[in-house]
C-alpha cells in the first residue's frame, strides 16, 4: 500500500484528478482522505465532493446494502465533518440515515435521497427544513400535513400563481411550526389571498421573517395592515422581522399617505427599528413603500433611490440602485458608506447629472470625498446614462478594486470614451477584466487597442 502511495504521488494533479474521476466518490475519500496534504488539497475540489452516496446497490435484486459499520464510523468522524459544507447531494440507505445527518451540517444540501425507508419514518425525521422552491404551490405541498413534526421552515420561491387553491389541505393547522421565514424573490398580487391565509395557520408561531415585494391596489402594507391581518392571529409570537416593498399604481390612486404617517403605524412595535420610505416615479405611473426592520438581514437591496438615508448594512453584498432622479456625488458616497463588503451593483438611471461641471472642478481642487468600493466584483451600468459609465471609468475620485467585470452598452461605452481615442492617464481601464455587451452584429477594432488585455463577452 505504501508503494502504491508513493507511485501516486509521483503523478502530476492532473493524472490523479483523472483516475479519481473513473471511482467512486465514496471509496476515493475513504481511502485516500488524510494520507497527506497534496491528496486532501485534491480529494475537497467539488468533484468529489458534491454528491455521494453511502450505501451500495446489490445488481441481483436492485436493492440497497448499508455500509459496513467500520466505513461508516469513519465518514461520521473523519470525514463528513470536514466536507458536509460542499455536499450538495447525499443518498443514504435507512440504517445510516440518523448518524450521517448528525455528523455535521450540510448547509448547500439541496438533494437528499432516502433509500428503502417508510414514508412515515422519513417525515418523522425532520423538524427543520430550509428550501428553495418554484412557486407557492411547491411551498402549501410541503406544508399539506406531510412534515407534522416541523418545526422550523426557512423557504425561498420565485413567485404566486392562482392555482395553489387548488391545494386540498390549504387550511390545515400548523400547530407544531415555532419558526417561519419566507422570501418570495418576484412580485406578488395577491398577499390577502395567498400569504396571509398560509400564516393566520401558524397559531403557535414564535419567529416570523417576511421578506416580499407585494402589488397593492388601495392602500400600502403598513404596520397597521401587519397587526391586524397577521399579528393578532399568533399570540406566541415575540420575534417579528420583515421586509416588505408595496406598489401602487397611480391610475389605482392619486392620493397618497406622507412618509410620517406610515412610521406612525409602528409606534407599537417594540422589539425592533422600523425603517419607512416612501418614493413616487411619475415617468414609471407608480408609488412604492418599503418598510423593513432594522438590522436589516438580506444579502440584496434593490432599488435604491435618492431618498436612502443610509446606514450601515454589514450583510448586503449584492446592490441595485434607480431613480427617475439623477445620482450625484455624494449619494455614490452614500451607498458606499452603507455598504461595505458590497460586491455587485447595478445602476438604473437614465437621468445626466447636474453637477457634473461642478464636480469636475471640485475634483481638480481636491475637495470632494474619495469613493471607495474595494469588495467590487460586478458593476452593471448597461440601463444608465453616459454620465455613470463616464464617472466609474475616468473619474478620479471612485476607488475601484483590480479584476472588475463590467456590464455596459456598447454605444454608451463608445460615446464616452470618444470613439474608443479617449487616451488620459487617470482612467479605471487597467481595474478590468472582462466586459459584457447585449449581442452586437460586429465588435469595433478600436475597442481591441483600447482593452487589449480585457475579455469581451454578449450577455
Amino acid at each position: 500500500m505504501n508503494d502504491l502511495l508513493a507511485q501516486l504521488d509521483d503523478l502530476p494533479d492532473e493524472i490523479l484528478m483523472y483516475i479519481f474521476k473513473k471511482l467512486y466518490n465514496d471509496e476515493v475519500l475513504y481511502f485516500l482522505m488524510d494520507v497527506n496534504q497534496r491528496l486532501n488539497r485534491i480529494l475537497h475540489d467539488r468533484v468529489f465532493t458534491r454528491r455521494l452516496c453511502l450505501l451500495k446497490y446489490c445488481r441481483i435484486d436492485n436493492s440497497t446494502i448499508p455500509l459496513p459499520d467500520s466505513i461508516l464510523d469513519r465518514f461520521c468522524s473523519k470525514i463528513l465533518p470536514k466536507i458536509g459544507h460542499q455536499i450538495e447531494t447525499l443518498y443514504l440507505e435507512r440504517t445510516s440515515i440518523e448518524r450521517v445527518l448528525h455528523a455535521t451540517n450540510y448547509i448547500n444540501l439541496n438533494k437528499l435521497g432516502l433509500c428503502d425507508i417508510h414514508y412515515t419514518e422519513a417525515m418523522s425525521l425532520f423538524t427543520e427544513l430550509h428550501v428553495t422552491v418554484a412557486n407557492m404551490e411547491d411551498c402549501l405541498y410541503i406544508l399539506d400535513g406531510r412534515f407534522d413534526q416541523l418545526r422550523i421552515l426557512y423557504v425561498t420561491f420565485y413567485g404566486i400563481f392562482l392555482g395553489f387553491f387548488n391545494i386540498e389541505h390549504k387550511e390545515k393547522l400548523l400547530p407544531n411550526l415555532r419558526i417561519f421565514s419566507l422570501y418570495c424573490k418576484q412580485q406578488t398580487h395577491d398577499f390577502d389571498e395567498s400569504i396571509v391565509p398560509l400564516l393566520r395557520r401558524m397559531l403557535n408561531l414564535e419567529e416570523l421573517d417576511l421578506n416580499i415585494q407585494v402589488k397593492c391596489y388601495e392602500k400600502f402594507i403598513d404596520g397597521d395592515t401587519l397587526k391586524k391581518d397577521i399579528i393578532i392571529y399568533m399570540p406566541q409570537l415575540y420575534k417579528f422581522t420583515f421586509n416588505i416593498c408595496s406598489i401602487i399604481n397611480h391610475r389605482n390612486q392619486t392620493i397618497f399617505p406622507l412618509n410620517e404617517d406610515i412610521q406612525k403605524t409602528f409606534k407599537y412595535f417594540s422589539n425592533n427599528e422600523i425603517i419607512t420610505c416612501i418614493d413616487h416615479f411619475q415617468e414609471e405611473g407608480c408609488s412604492q413603500c418599503h418598510i423593513y426592520s432594522f438590522p436589516y438581514k438580506l444579502k440584496v437591496y434593490n432599488n435604491i433611490t435618492n431618498n436612502f438615508l443610509g446606514r450601515l448594512f454589514t450583510s448586503v453584498t449584492e446592490v441595485s440602485l434607480y431613480d427617475e432622479r439623477p445620482f450625484e456625488h455624494e449619494f455614490f458616497l452614500r451607498i458606499a458608506q452603507s455598504f461595505p463588503y458590497m460586491k455587485e451593483l447595478t445602476i438604473n438611471n437614465r437621468k445626466a447629472q447636474n453637477n457634473k461641471k461642478l464636480i469636475k472642478l471640485n475634483n481638480d481642487n481636491q475637495i470632494l470625498s474619495i469613493i471607495e468600493y474595494p469588495y467590487l466584483t460586478r458593476l452593471n451600468l448597461i440601463k444608465t446614462h453616459d454620465d455613470y459609465v463616464e464617472l466609474f471609468l475616468f473619474d478620479t475620485k471612485i476607488s475601484l478594486p483590480n479584476n472588475l467585470h463590467l456590464c455596459v452598452d456598447y454605444q454608451s461605452l463608445k460615446r464616452v470614451t470618444y470613439d474608443f481615442t479617449r487616451y488620459i492617464t487617470r482612467n479605471h481601464s487597467s481595474k478590468l477584466a472582462a466586459l459584457y455587451f447585449s449581442p452586437l452584429d460586429q465588435i469595433d477594432e478600436h475597442i481591441k487597442n483600447y482593452f487589449p488585455h480585457i475579455y469581451m463577452f454578449f450577455c
